[in-house]
């Protein structure tokens, strides 16, 4: 769950790394047409894995239960 939790955090940084650079394209106007594709395309591919890990993680913290018998003290301090 860790593992996925940074994965998320990853993406959600390279959703704003490309942001920022397709921002910094378009402001300047020195990007060319391709150049705007391409970073559209990779915030895209971003966007679409950062929904997918947060969904993941999502459904992975509706199936885990407080009730559970094999529930630890280290799972308990691993939830938010």
């Amino acid at each position: 769950m860790g593992q996925l939790r940074q994965l998320r955090a990853v993406y959600a940084g390279g959703v704003v790394a490309w942001a920022l650079c397709l921002l910094l394209t378009l402001v300047q106007e020195q990007g060319s047409a391709r150049q705007v594709v391409v970073l559209l395309g990779l915030l895209a591919v971003f966007l679409v894995l950062l929904l997918w890990s947060t969904w993941c993680l999502w459904e992975a913290g509706r199936r885990r239960s407080p009730d559970r018998p094999g529930d630890t003290a280290r799972t308990r301090l691993e939830r938010p």
